[in-house]
């Protein structure tokens, strides 16, 4: 699949105002080889979605290249100015994970983002968003989505009162300890 966008920088230009992104990150070094956190774009507009994620990850300026899965952008501009900054976008076909992205900084380093598709069901997606990746890298971004959406489909049992007062949430299946 080839990108449609043209090689010029793309400008995002919104008639409402930015959204807050959301995304979840964790400590730059608290995650060697594992993802460094997670974002659930609201839409598969690239131009509109990733200038408001670039800036949350840094202000404007240090990042300057990144590297996604093309499957989930229809349009993938070449370029795209942020902050009067201008970012490189590049993509892969195949060879790494679809759901998976990946921010270059000439401050930071690599990050590596888990990209959770705008179309998932908002709880689910919340998981992603909350879950601790295993920072030795054993799960890919496709199999985080796999443990979400078979997390999802089963349905929740009310389990025991916690000390906060509300009540655990147990998936079918999972066995309920009642004290």
């Amino acid at each position: 699949m080839e990108p449609t966008a043209d090689h010029l920088a793309t400008s995002a230009t919104r008639l409402s105002p930015l959204p807050l992104v959301r995304l979840s990150r964790a400590a730059y070094e608290a995650v060697p080889g594992g993802f460094d956190g997670a974002w659930w774009p609201y839409s598969h507009n690239l131009a509109d979605e990733l200038p408001v994620l670039l800036e949350a990850m840094d202000g404007v300026g240090s990042i300057t290249r990144v590297t996604l899965g093309i499957e989930l952008w229809p349009d993938v501009p070449h370029q795209i100015a942020v902050g009067g900054h201008i970012v490189g976008v590049g993509w892969f076909v195949s060879g790494h994970d679809q759901n998976e992205m990946v921010l270059c900084s000439y401050r930071d380093g690599f990050r590596t983002l888990l990209v959770i598709p705008p179309t998932m069901v908002a709880d689910t997606a919340a998981w992603l968003m909350d879950t601790p990746v295993p920072v030795d890298g054993s799960r890919t971004a496709t199999e985080l989505l796999a443990v979400a959406a078979a997390r999802s489909d089963a349905t929740p049992l009310v389990g025991p009162l916690r000390s906060d007062g509300r009540r655990e949430v147990v998936p079918v299946g999972m066995p309920v300890e009642m004290t």
